[in-house]
């Protein structure tokens, strides 16, 4: 045993025979294959009046769930570390301690601020796991979301059951991707407004995944982008910043995830193509007031007896510029699904489109053959990202 995983070890048994014991992120699986595991989540629970050491397997198609008494847990995450995984987050009440390994193969041993002021409760999750939860979130009592007490306020119930489910969508992306094997990421969140989903990523990232990831908030706001900047200082995040920029204006530099919600009209466009432009691994787009396929709408006669109504000429508008949308960034070598990802009775705005890179995806030419076609038949002459992507010869 090294002398950095032997010294979290300590940490670790010092922390549950203190009471201190918050959670444990393990991640960088040892062994990349398909089928392993990506990451594993350790926390304490009670059974049968006993305290035992509850460790997830999380694997790409299902989570397995293994159970230890807690005074093997030292032995238990030892023994994790030294075959299945590299990099370990400690979690307790008296301050975090962080072992990451680098590409030599060489553990390193990193101590910060606690992250958390309370230990866990112990109980045993027969209850939905939430990755959101209110009560470790302290950035939600910050923005508003939730009381001092750890419960969500009434009035913001509909907006944190929408953080809970991106977030959820999120965590479902990245085990598609190889995000959750990498050393560090960079995120950046478009138009984030008042940052609820960006201070949720961060910690998403940071502490759930245990993975060290900068997040980007950008927003043309500039006292909104200084009051979420303040925020995350007092809570010690310090990968997390805000900068005052447009959609257009921002150039991202590498970006591992690109998120974009509410950005109006072709700017979901020019978002979708800078993450392109960056070889994000996942973007994130809910688009908003597509304007601009509505006025070249011309459908054809056996399409007009429904086409003739305004207001479905807008849907079928709308419908129209995400399906595009998503051809266009499977012919970049994305798997692209549009989704809603929530109920319209919270917002209209509720289709989002999610690309997962995809290497050898291979579809290229049907991709964009497609497109052509839609643009024939709707006799459409231009759409913003086909006309960004032919700007730099991708299509």
């Amino acid at each position: 045993m090294t002398e950095p995983l032997a010294a979290l070890v300590q940490a670790l048994t010092t922390a549950l025979e203190s009471g201190t014991f918050v959670k444990a992120t393990l991640s960088k699986s040892a062994k990349r294959g398909p089928g392993e595991a990506t990451q594993a989540f350790v926390r304490l629970v009670q059974i049968k009046g006993q305290p035992h050491i509850s460790v997830l397997w999380r694997y790409p198609s299902k989570d397995v769930t293994r159970n230890h008494p807690v005074g093997a847990a030292g032995e238990v995450v030892a023994a994790l570390l030294e075959t299945s995984f590299q990099n370990c987050h400690l979690f307790t009440t008296k301050g975090d301690s962080e072992l990451r390994t680098n590409n030599k193969g060489e553990p390193r041993l990193h101590h910060h601020k606690p992250t958390f002021v309370e230990p866990g409760d112990g109980e045993h999750d027969r209850q939905k796991r939430y990755l959101l939860d209110p009560a470790a979130a302290p950035y939600l009592q910050e923005l508003g979301i939730v009381s001092v007490e750890g419960h969500v306020k009434s009035d913001k119930a509909d907006k944190y059951r929408q953080l809970q489910n991106i977030v959820k969508l999120l965590d479902e992306f990245v085990a598609r991707s190889d995000l959750g094997v990498r050393e560090n990421l960079r995120v950046v969140d478009f138009g984030c407004g008042k940052a609820y989903l960006t201070f949720a990523v961060y910690d998403y990232f940071n502490h759930h995944l245990g993975i060290p990831t900068e997040v980007v908030g950008v927003d043309r706001n500039a006292e909104l982008m200084t009051t979420c900047g303040t925020i995350a200082r007092k809570l010690g995040y310090e990968r997390l910043r805000f900068e005052r920029s447009t959609v257009e204006e921002y150039e991202p530099g590498a970006v591992d995830v690109l998120i974009a919600l509410h950005a109006c009209d072709t700017a979901t466009d020019v978002a979708l193509y800078k993450g392109v432009a960056a070889n994000a691994s996942i973007i994130v787009a809910v688009p908003c007031c597509q304007k601009e396929l509505r006025p070249q709408l011309k459908p054809p006669a056996d399409e007009m007896p429904i086409l003739k109504h305004d207001t479905f000429k807008d849907r079928y508008a709308q419908m129209l510029t995400d399906a595009m949308r998503g051809l266009l960034m499977e012919s970049q070598g994305y798997r692209a699904r549009v989704i809603e990802f929530i109920s319209d009775a919270h917002t209209h705005r509720n289709v989002m489109i999610v690309a997962v890179r995809e290497p050898g995806m291979g579809k290229r030419d049907e991709r964009l053959a497609e497109v052509r076609a839609l643009k024939q038949r709707y006799r459409i002459e231009r759409q913003a990202l086909e006309g960004l992507l032919e700007g730099r010869g991708a299509v």
